[in-house]
């Protein structure tokens, strides 16, 4: 991802497909991580395909529904797995069509997820619950905010907006993904396979590119996780859901962001080299009832990290 904030789809996914080998055990995140990969989990949509999800956290808890980042999968809800049990929460994470092992959609938009969703809780049985979408999966937040009337409350945690939010070059590896979703795809499949063979050094090297406050933490346990979560999302359906996904973004959404009105909870870092600052202000400015939070020397990793309690306690209504 490049340095101003954004997705660049030629050179950032790579260490997200690392070898299992090189992989550091005895870390606990690590372990429900490689569970949750082991052991998948499925309801079926009303239209028939399969949706993956993982189930984490307090499993007598309350529900949260969480909405993984790009390029990830249901793996993801292992990095809540710890603050959730603390909280007496349940983690359930679905993944987007195509990834992991959800089937793909064709055609999807944005507004289609609150359907999964919707059937997700169906075949839980679920009544009303929170939502919350870190990075890629803040728009997923927000329209389960818009469309979904069971969702009681909402977080975006460092959430990708609606790309009138940012300028043409910010825009360009999404409209790339929509006009030419070939080379997008050609692009996601070299990364990862060129980063299989040496995940050390792709984490190094997101270390040397991201806010010094984030530094750490991508050569560290959170960092592995990811690369276990997007190992993941590519394992069935190869590389162009993930494409697709990059696609959506660029399309109309399907909804306004103007007719949310339930609470809903933003936190965005200033030093954020992934999703740069004007998305949350995006939000702040059209989602009534937005209530942002924004810190000066966080980034993408660390927002979310340093402001767990918070994120968990404000979006469930502790």
């Amino acid at each position: 991802m490049t340095t101003d904030g954004m997705v660049d789809i030629t050179g950032t996914l790579a260490g997200l497909f690392g070898t299992d080998e090189a992989t550091p055990t005895g870390s606990t995140m690590l372990d429900v991580a490689r569970d949750i990969r082991a052991n998948p989990r499925t309801v079926d949509c009303r239209d028939g395909r399969a949706l993956g999800y993982a189930d984490c956290g307090d499993p007598d808890g309350d529900p949260l529904v969480v909405f993984h980042g790009f390029p990830n999968s249901r793996v993801f809800g292992a990095l809540l797995d710890a603050s959730a049990r603390e909280r007496g929460l349940r983690i359930i994470a679905p993944e987007r069509p195509g990834l992991g092992v959800s089937d793909p959609l064709p055609d999807r938009t944005v507004a289609d997820w609150t359907d999964d969703v919707a059937d997700l809780a169906d075949a839980l049985d679920l009544g009303s619950f929170p939502v919350l979408g870190i990075s890629g999966g803040g728009p997923y937040a927000a329209a389960c905010a818009a469309r979904l009337p069971r969702t009681e409350r909402t977080g975006i945690v460092c959430g990708l907006a609606p790309l009138e939010s940012v300028d043409l070059d910010d825009r360009l590896p999404f409209l790339t993904a929509k006009y030419a979703r070939p080379l997008a795809t050609l692009s996601l499949w070299s990364d990862g396979r060129t980063a299989r063979w040496n995940p050390e050094e792709y984490l190094a090297s997101r270390a040397e590119t991201a806010a010094d406050v984030d530094a750490e933490r991508w050569s560290g346990e959170i960092g592995w996780t990811l690369l276990e979560s997007g190992r993941e999302a590519t394992t069935r359906h190869g590389y162009g859901p993930l494409a697709q996904e990059l696609a959506v973004f660029a399309d109309d959404w399907g909804f306004d962001l103007g007719s949310i009105d339930v609470p809903t909870y933003l936190w965005y870092g200033k030093a954020d080299r992934i999703v740069p600052l004007s998305m949350g202000l995006h939000y702040t400015d059209r989602i009534p009832t937005a209530e942002a939070h924004v810190y000066p020397n966080q980034g993408h990793l660390s927002i979310v990290e340093e402001n767990e309690a918070a994120i968990l306690d404000a979006v469930t209504g502790a």
